[in-house]
């Protein structure tokens, strides 16, 4: 008896060195043929080497997987490794080591082995992008989103493949037309998103729908040659002046540029005050290391594209420019916690700085932490201690 069970761990042995198809013919006894057969096919597949990929017997992985999905798969796909290693920003399935969400890893009907064409699979997550535009953009009208987009990273947190109008000049090559029909302007010193949706929109031009009413009247002369910095847009909006008079404002710029155009396309817009559609995306521009820094983090706000939820845009008298004081701007959502809670306040003064104690000596709700709650230590002990050194 012992010698037949050494015969046979010697046998499967010698198979699992080998790759020898006969393994993967005892994998069929169990699981289907069928299931592994497409217009596509893994390669280790295609050769019956299954244990390329998983151990026969255990494993510490899901789907007996010899390794994590994503160092499994790096260990053959080298370039795509080394291109994850390079990016700022990760695709969230990318960033989680979960190519199957996209890929299949034995076979598939679509190139890459993905599941779905292109643009159905993005859609099946990214369902807010898929919407019906008057004017679609082609490369967004055929699925082809890979065509500005990288789907694994990139050093735009939109992930695309450029961030400047290099990635609209790829397709749209004749720059003597677009200077032209931009009164002259640098087509390589445009910013291209800032006007046009990318996807699509009620114009042939793509614009972005809302437009200043200037520049929708083809009057150009009513902002340019009018002065410089905030004036040009204060001579007209007088009333916003009053929202920056604030001990912390946003009424600031560089080398006496117009600070309103940072957040505001003097142009056109995605909403109401010449805005993106997504308000984060604005933010973004200057306070990247937040956002970087929040991407990180595992437990986050929710909401981190609405910042005026919980920010004053033009000015505060609060750190921060938050609406009001810690408690009031986060008692607008936690509303209960206004009746029972870590007493705060002039009487309750932190003791590792002698401030009083707010919401925020205990949470990070801008840009998250590695614990439930936002909080900035362990609840079970590493945070109180910090404190109560009693204890």
């Amino acid at each position: 008896m012992k010698q037949t069970v050494k015969f046979l761990f010697l046998l499967l042995l010698g198979l699992l060195l080998a790759g020898s198809p006969a393994l993967a013919s005892s994998c069929f006894n169990c699981h289907k043929s069928a299931d592994f057969q497409g217009k596509v096919v893994h390669s280790p597949v295609a050769e019956k080497r299954c244990e390329v990929c998983h151990s026969p017997h255990v494993a510490k992985h899901a789907g007996l997987l010899l390794q994590a999905q994503d160092q499994l798969c790096y260990s053959c796909h080298k370039r795509t490794e080394a291109r994850v290693k390079q990016s700022r920003v990760l695709h969230q399935p990318v960033k989680a080591g979960a190519c199957s969400q996209c890929h299949a890893p034995h076979a598939a009907p679509y190139a890459g082995l993905l599941a779905k064409p292109g643009g159905e699979l993005c859609f099946s997550c990214h369902k807010e992008a898929k919407q019906p535009f008057a004017h679609t953009h082609q490369p967004f009208q055929s699925g082809q989103c890979s065509a500005c987009h990288d789907a694994h990273g990139g050093d735009d947190y939109r992930l695309l493949k450029r961030a400047d109008s290099s990635l609209c000049l790829a397709c749209h090559k004749d720059e003597g037309r677009i200077k032209t029909t931009h009164r002259g302007y640098d087509p390589r010193a445009m910013d291209c998103l800032g006007c046009h949706h990318p996807h699509g929109g009620k114009e042939r031009s793509l614009l972005r729908e809302v437009k200043h009413q200037p520049f929708a009247k083809g009057n150009c002369q009513a902002c340019h040659g009018k002065g410089q910095g905030a004036d040009v847009c204060l001579g007209c909006h007088k009333a916003v002046l009053a929202s920056f008079n604030h001990s912390h404002s946003h009424l600031q710029s560089s080398a006496g540029g117009n600070p309103c155009v940072a957040c505001h396309n003097p142009h056109v817009g995605d909403r109401p005050g010449l805005l993106p559609a997504n308000e984060g995306a604005g933010c973004r521009k200057c306070h990247d290391a937040t956002f970087s820094r929040r991407a990180k983090m595992l437990h986050q706000h929710p909401g981190w594209n609405k910042c005026s939820d919980c920010h004053d845009l033009h000015g505060s008298d609060w750190p921060g420019m938050i609406k009001g004081s810690p408690q009031e701007v986060c008692a607008g959502c936690h509303a209960k916690h206004k009746t029972f809670t870590h007493p705060l306040g002039e009487k309750a003064r932190d003791p590792r700085n002698g401030v009083p104690m707010d919401c925020m000596s205990c949470h990070d709700a801008n840009a998250g932490t590695m614990y439930k709650h936002f909080l900035h230590g362990s609840a079970e002990r590493g945070l109180c201690v910090q404190c109560h050194l009693s204890y």
